[in-house]
């Protein structure tokens, strides 16, 4: 149970500390990578800006510089190229201050490409390039090579993995006995609560037992009544909740006192559903089972028998008058699959997980009319976990309960 918790608490704190360094990077990254882009596209387009005859730009008139800050003066560490085309498709490359070895003619010849099939603007490799077409048919393109600005950003990835290992190791050393102390309490309240369950059940066991004698007696002496038949009620609803809550307490502690061994699923659901058949004749609800011919499970079958007493009770007791009950145990690919579906008026107001955590009920006030005690589908889900199964809740539609188990 350490062990659990200890490894959860883990599990939660490395991977929220994953997720925030991811969506920090990503974010860092993409930032980066976007001001490239912006700053690359106002670099290539004032270099594109026609000049006048006496080679001065058509662009406007910068603000004056104030407090050290001079507008007009761009900064920039792009390594830029310009190629002049003339109108009969020659080609001139001006201004390259990395040499005339430094540009590709793989990178000569897609710009060339471009400017002849009209593209203003595009990438190939790390290199960015705008084109600009005279009336004339003659032609300017500038290239920006961002190839270091490319290779800072990887390498500011590659830095911040480091990091992130480092802080994840130590993370690791950190959290290990931390984790241990509040797994030691979470394990301290959850024994607890299983004892103070366990006890609670022992002890309802004699005052229950003996209020069901003296209404025995009462009866006897002064005949049954509406009166004496709302104690009846309340008396097996009360012994039904200790039951329950007794078994309860022996699954999550782990006893192994049932026999396990070969379990015929098939015979078991239909000796089960002919016993409910009085309960459900008397609300008028019509049933149908499909019981197909299954491979036997290992497992307890008073653990199996009890988990579908616990979904026959659930299913009769909240199907309306004039119903419908549908079982089937059919063979999966690799389990035997168990549904359960009843109609009802309305669905629960809990969500199908939460249903099956304890003491919770979908109805208040119809559980508390037909005698549930939130306990039931929560023990039949801790029932199948034992057999390594799973319990599954969901809702076809809005007036179908339907419960899988595969076991």
């Amino acid at each position: 149970m350490k062990k659990y918790y200890r490894n959860r608490i883990m599990f939660s704190a490395i991977l929220s500390f994953l997720i925030v360094l991811v969506i920090a990077v990503a974010g860092i990254l993409l930032l980066s990578y976007y001001r490239l882009e912006r700053n690359s596209d106002s670099f290539i387009a004032s270099k594109l800006v026609p000049r006048e005859e006496d080679g001065s730009r058509y662009i406007q008139d910068t603000p004056p510089a104030m407090f050290g800050y001079n507008p007009g003066r761009r900064n920039t560490s792009f390594h830029d190229y310009k190629i002049l085309f003339s109108p009969d498709g020659e080609m001139e490359i001006q201004e390259r201050p990395g040499g005339t070895d430094s540009l590709d003619d793989s990178v000569l010849e897609y710009v060339r490409n471009a400017f002849g099939k009209g593209i203003e603007r595009g990438k190939t490799g790390s290199y960015k390039f705008g084109i600009r077409v005279n009336e004339d048919g003659s032609g300017m393109a500038v290239l920006v090579d961002l190839y270091s600005q490319l290779h800072s950003l990887s390498d500011f990835l590659k830095a911040a993995g480091l990091v992130g290992i480092g802080i994840f190791l130590l993370l690791i050393i950190v959290l290990f006995p931390v984790s241990g102390k509040m797994a030691d309490i979470f394990v301290r309240n959850a024994e607890e609560q299983r004892r103070f369950i366990t006890d609670a059940g022992h002890d309802l066991k004699t005052p229950v037992a003996i209020a069901r004698a003296n209404l025995d007696v009462l009866e006897l002496r002064e005949g049954q009544s509406k009166w004496s038949g709302n104690v009846r009620a309340q008396v097996n609803r009360m012994e039904h909740l200790v039951q329950d809550l007794i078994m309860m307490a022996r699954l999550d502690e782990g006893k192994n006192e049932e026999i396990f061994g070969d379990v015929e699923l098939s015979p078991l659901a239909e000796e089960l559903w002919e016993e409910y058949q009085p309960s459900m004749k008397q609300k008028q609800i019509r049933g149908t089972a499909e019981l197909e011919e299954t491979t036997p499970v290992s497992g307890a079958e008073s653990l199996i028998r009890r988990m579908f007493c616990l979904l026959m009770d659930n299913a009769v007791q909240y199907t309306p008058e004039g119903g419908e009950i549908r079982m089937s145990v059919m063979p999966g690919k690799k389990k035997t699959r168990i549904v359960l579906a009843n109609s009802v008026l309305t669905l629960p107001a809990e969500k199908p997980e939460k249903l099956t955590e304890r003491f919770v009920r979908g109805d208040s006030a119809r559980t508390q009319k037909s005698g549930g005690s939130g306990i039931g589908l929560a023990a039949a889900k801790r029932i199948a976990e034992k057999h390594h199964g799973k319990l599954i809740i969901d809702y076809p539609d809005e007036h179908t309960f339907r419960v899988t188990v595969e076991l």
